[in-house]
């Protein structure tokens, strides 16, 4: 099904036939249409009938405007049009099977048409023009001929908008689907548009792929980052510092125990700066999971100074033999752990005791290293939740509901003193931290 949508204008008073029907007749011919709809204001709703009489071997409807004076209101024209539109696509015509006729009509329903035929992805949009001009300026009757207009760019700049939008929102897949029809995967870019498009997709699928943790899919992709002069904004391209820090990221696990140190660090700082995009993006829950990970990271890679990996322990160690031995002493403290790994509550009270020189006791040692220690075990205080907060009752690690929505405002509180913690667990991560940030995270 194919159909022809004409504004309709009052033509030139005592001129009818040469101003009114020629035109019209000559934009159906034209159009070859199997429907027509005419759209007339109030006003010009004679001369649509008149359209329709004259032209019978045409299916012709009149659709017209719904109050006198809508005619100067573009939005009154744009809501009508689009109305149009809806009911045509809902029953199943395809958008690319129509064409708007602009010609005719007050400038405000000209201009409407345009609109609802761009976001509707109309195939063309059509206007007549005069092949000569009277002495008035007007086109002679019977010289005019139809020009199209490719709605398709209008809608690609609609769709290049909406794809920073979503871009800083960090919905990255969401880009990829408005692009990719414009630039098939594969495709080679070819003109100034294209290579904009594929500059664009290119910014979706490294940072979607950095978000999503896949560190050598983005490596992989900055090879292939676009020109300057691609049309991507300045501030979506990673910098040195980021394209370095990226490929540490990539790196497969250091086998010293030191070099494990810094991975962690690098490996806290991205994960604090995507629970920060997480909690922008309203996904509570996830930026909940995020946090107490980060947590476990700290206490994990803090245990590595002293030689101990807590998913591959070694109990023959004389700080955790000396630990367990503790354990064992101290009822309150439950049964010693066993087994190959240990869980944060426990790492972090082994933690605690050989940052305290091998007691239990708070007033045993009060170095910088043992306050971090302390703080990693008791959350509390300081992060406003608890391990059983963040662990027990998160509904994506142990608990059967979620909880993060109940948190509200303390979720933001405490990303804020986790990043105040991580800065002061180490002089050099208040600059990981800044490398792990997004150029678009606010």
């Amino acid at each position: 099904m194919t159909v022809l949508l004409l504004t309709v204008g009052t033509g030139t008073r005592g001129r009818t036939e040469e101003t009114i029907l020629e035109p019209f007749g000559m934009s159906l011919r034209a159009a070859g249409c199997q429907r027509n709809i005419l759209l007339p204001s109030r006003q010009t709703l004679p001369q649509a009938e008149m359209v329709r009489e004259a032209n019978p071997e045409f299916a012709i409807e009149i659709r017209p405007l719904p109050r006198d004076g809508d005619e100067n209101d573009a939005d009154a024209c744009f809501v009508h049009f689009d109305a149009v539109f809806e009911s045509l696509l809902a029953s199943g015509v395809p958008p690319e099977e129509i064409i708007a006729d602009i010609t005719r009509g007050t400038k405000a329903m000209s201009a409407a048409l345009l609109m609802a035929a761009a976001i509707h992805r109309a195939g063309k949009v059509r206007y007549l023009v005069g092949g000569r001009q009277n002495e008035s300026g007007s086109a002679v009757p019977g010289t005019e001929s139809p020009r199209d207009i490719e709605p398709a760019f209008i809608r690609l700049r609609f769709s290049l908008q909406l794809a920073e939008q979503h871009l800083r929102a960090f919905s990255y897949r969401a880009v990829e689907t408005l692009l990719d029809p414009w630039l098939p995967l594969g495709a080679r870019p070819q003109t100034p548009v294209q290579r904009q498009i594929a500059a664009w997709l290119w910014a979706a699928r490294f940072w979607g792929a950095w978000d999503r943790f896949d560190y050598r899919g983005a490596c992989g992709l900055l090879s292939g980052r676009p020109d300057p002069g691609a049309g991507l904004p300045a501030g979506l391209y990673p910098s040195a510092e980021q394209r370095d820090f990226l490929q540490r990221l990539a790196q497969d696990l250091p086998a010293a125990d030191g070099e494990r140190v810094k991975h962690g660090r690098n490996l806290a700082a991205d994960l604090l700066a995507n629970a920060e995009r997480r909690l922008a993006a309203g996904h509570s829950e996830e930026a909940l999971v995020r946090i107490y990970r980060i947590l476990e990271l700290i206490t994990r890679y803090r245990l590595y100074v002293h030689n101990i990996d807590t998913e591959c322990v070694k109990w023959n160690h004389p700080g955790l033999r000396a630990w367990r031995e503790e354990m064992a002493r101290r009822q309150d403290r439950g049964q010693p752990p066993g087994g190959r790994s240990l869980g944060r509550r426990h790492a972090a009270q082994l933690l605690a005791f050989l940052e305290s020189g091998g007691a239990m006791r708070a007033g045993d040692a009060q170095t910088r290293s043992y306050g971090i220690s302390q703080r990693l075990l008791d959350t509390k205080e300081w992060l406003g939740l608890s391990d059983a907060d963040l662990r027990n009752r998160s509904l994506l690690i142990h608990g059967l509901e979620a909880s993060a929505p109940q948190a509200g405002a303390a979720l933001q509180k405490a990303l804020e003193a986790l990043r105040a913690f991580y800065f002061e667990e180490h002089e050099r991560n208040r600059g990981l931290y800044q490398t792990a940030r997004f150029p678009f995270q606010r």
